[in-house]
């Protein structure tokens, strides 16, 4: 009986598609060096937020603000964009207290054009991450955000 049972569960719920978060964060570090990187980043990332995660939803807004800056239709660029940061915030209103999601709005924020008026939660997030870095319990998140504080200007330059 306990054989069937597993053989159902591996039938039904493979995992293999799945996408770690791991490997969505390594990809997210080189995902604006290249269109490239870019467009595989988006497909990790569409794939992850399907599940409803809030995690991956905000991850998957990064990815749709990042096509637009390697666009070259205005229009899409636009449409991109605005899909993209309404997911994050979508994200964060889900997990206010989520310290990977104020890392990835602060991200996309303080590399945003300030013509797009994407920028009014700079200092808030970056004021939450330095209040809640040493709170971090989960090895790989803390050096996560650790090496993101090091090579922003965001906190650099406070």
């Amino acid at each position: 009986m306990v054989k069937v049972i597993s053989l159902i569960f591996l039938l039904f719920f493979n995992t293999d598609d799945a996408v770690s978060l791991n490997s969505i964060r390594d990809a997210y570090k080189v995902c604006n060096q290249s269109k490239e990187n870019a467009e595989k980043f988006y497909e990790m990332t569409k794939k992850a937020a399907e599940n409803g995660e809030a995690i991956y939803e905000g991850y998957h807004g990064a990815a749709l603000a990042l096509q637009a800056s390697f666009g070259w239709n205005p229009f899409s660029k636009m449409s991109y964009f605005n899909k993209g940061k309404k997911l994050i915030d979508k994200a964060i209103q889900k997990e206010p207290d989520n310290i990977e999601l104020r890392m990835i709005r602060l991200s996309i924020q303080s590399n945003t054009p300030k013509i797009l008026g994407y920028n009014k939660n700079i200092e808030e997030d970056r004021d939450f991450i330095s209040a809640n870095v040493d709170k971090i319990t989960g090895k790989d998140l803390k050096e996560y955000i650790e090496g993101y504080i090091s090579h922003s200007e965001v906190f650099a330059n406070p």
